[in-house]
């Protein structure tokens, strides 16, 4: 049986990458997926979301409009390491077809509280900033007791960062609710970036994969215009894509119970995330990732794809 998703992106490269990955497995499906500013602004976010969804989901999911900001309204700066659309080498999007779900009084929380009622067991996985869920928990409190399971793609085991010399990008963007959210009692599962630059792909295999159809030809579009900050230009991270494969595929990963602490307070090192050992808690944390496992089951979903 397939487990029920919400997928909150910000699309960005390895959002796109998962959300196709999400629309082939068979172990899960996706039921909504929410937007939140975070790699580009929410506007370019969204169509890219669209996008994805429109071209790529043979059921089409809900594509709502979520966070347009952090809970602390904090400024962030959009990267410039997803190409200038987002997309990676892909043409910037400027409309689709579809629209989002979004209307007058009814938006991301809206949306997720309607999802998680009409669905039983629901995980959540967060490759975006914390920031919808934590809003639209605070909204409709009763909603964080029908989420069976929690994954969040942010934070970093070494407290070293890409965006800042002690943050990664998601921690960063808005850490109050990447703290927020870790708190809430859901069992959880953190893919710090460690995960995803472990999992690195190279040239020889996109190249592979391109002749697979128009599934692996997005791919190698999408990394092509793609640099982790934290990797050599040849190398291209798969952050987003391990958080989803930890639901489908845990058997890839290794992890351990902890305690997290999100500095909020100092700004120097905001968004830094510190992680202690625990014998029994809630939070799971990747320790490490199976590369050639992960790549083959990949490979493996887009040559089946038609």
């Amino acid at each position: 049986m397939k487990k029920n998703i919400i997928l909150d992106v910000d699309p960005g490269v390895d959002d796109s990458v998962a959300m196709i990955y999400s629309f082939l497995a068979k172990q899960i499906e996706p039921r909504l997926i929410c937007v939140t500013k975070g790699n580009k602004p929410i506007k370019q976010s969204t169509l890219n979301a669209l996008y994805i969804t429109e071209n790529f989901s043979k059921t089409s999911p809900p594509v709502v409009q979520g966070a347009k900001e952090s809970l602390a309204k904090h400024k962030t700066p959009s990267l410039n390491v997803h190409g200038k659309s987002g997309l990676g080498a892909l043409i910037n999007v400027s409309s689709t077809l579809t629209k989002t779900i979004n209307r007058t009084k009814y938006g991301a929380e809206e949306a997720i509280r309607d999802c998680v009622n009409k669905f039983d067991n629901i995980t959540y996985i967060c490759t975006a900033p914390c920031s919808t869920l934590a809003k639209s928990v605070q909204k409709y409190p009763e909603i964080q007791t029908k989420i069976k399971q929690l994954i969040v793609m942010g934070g970093t085991i070494s407290g070293k960062g890409s965006i800042t010399p002690y943050a990664s990008f998601n921690a960063y963007s808005d850490p109050e609710a990447f703290d927020f959210v870790t708190k809430l009692g859901i069992p959880t599962i953190i893919s710090p970036s460690e995960a995803g630059l472990s999992v690195f792909l190279q040239q020889p295999l996109l190249d592979k994969w391109e002749t697979f159809g128009k599934y692996g030809s997005i791919v190698k579009k999408l990394y092509n215009g793609y640099h982790d900050l934290l990797l050599p230009t040849d190398k291209f991270a798969t952050h987003d894509l391990c958080a989803v494969m930890s639901v489908t595929h845990p058997e890839y990963f290794e992890f351990k119970d902890v305690k997290i602490f999100v500095n909020t307070t100092n700004e120097k090192e905001r968004g830094q995330t510190l992680f202690k050992y625990k014998e029994s808690s809630n939070i799971k944390l990747i320790t490490k990732a199976n590369r050639d496992k992960i790549i083959k089951e990949f490979e493996t979903v887009l040559k089946k794809a038609k």
